[in-house]
């Protein structure tokens, strides 16, 4: 009798595991990801390995990120191209006259580099872009405070990233400071990229997005609880 209680229960369990969404499995695989990510970065013996593999990671995640996006067109491609061309664009620009975000230059940590920047960043770029868009879309703000919402949204990103991505030799600036600059740069670029998706009146559907975006939130602050507290 005990048995079949226990066979039945398992049964129910399997039951319930196949009605669990792909998209709820991949969000359970970021959650899990970042978490040993957290982890990883934080032992010595680790930490090594964690930074070699981190590249593969971000072009991972932005993979399975697009995998589930709904209501592909031609004209969003090539907005998302455009973004993420014109990121990697300003990016180049950056490093080379320090006249965009300040003086910096990029390490190891993001993979290969062209023009001193590594390739990743424009594909960084968009992800963040296309993640911050559709939260503000959710909004019943009008499109113009879609717009400075989503920038602030993605400086407060960067203000918690700074002190990880350096630590990590993602980047190193000039004097060790991130000047005040940097952010208001950030907030432009970004404010410029969402105009782009808001002129172009994209209408897509992705279920990840916004949980991507914040589950790398708490990424970034729980390392800076664990690196620097």
């Amino acid at each position: 009798m005990l048995l079949c209680k226990k066979g039945y229960g398992m049964k129910q369990i399997l039951t319930k595991l196949k009605q669990v969404s792909f998209e709820s499995w991949i969000v359970l695989l970021f959650i899990l990801f970042y978490g040993l990510g957290a982890a990883g970065l934080d032992r010595t013996h680790s930490l090594d390995l964690f930074i070699t593999i981190l590249p593969y990671s971000l072009l991972g995640v932005t993979a399975l990120l697009f995998l589930v996006h709904r209501n592909w067109s031609l004209k969003q491609i090539m907005v998302f191209l455009s973004v993420a061309i014109i990121g990697y664009g300003i990016e180049v620009a950056g490093v080379i006259t320090g006249h965009v975000f300040g003086k910096y230059s990029y390490g190891s940590t993001l993979g290969f580099k062209v023009f001193q920047t590594p390739l990743l960043i424009g594909l960084n770029w968009l992800m963040l872009i296309y993640c911050v868009y559709l939260i503000t879309k959710k909004t019943a703000l009008p499109v113009i405070l879609q717009v400075i919402a989503g920038s602030m949204l993605m400086v407060f990103y960067d203000i918690i990233m700074e002190p990880v991505a350096i630590h990590l030799d993602m980047w190193s600036w000039k004097g060790n400071d991130v000047p005040l600059q940097n952010y208001l740069a950030w907030f432009v670029i970004s404010a410029v990229m969402l105009t782009i998706f808001q002129l172009a009146k994209l209408k897509y559907q992705n279920v990840l997005a916004s949980k991507l975006f914040f589950i790398q939130i708490c990424f970034f602050i729980a390392l800076n609880l664990i690196l620097f507290w």
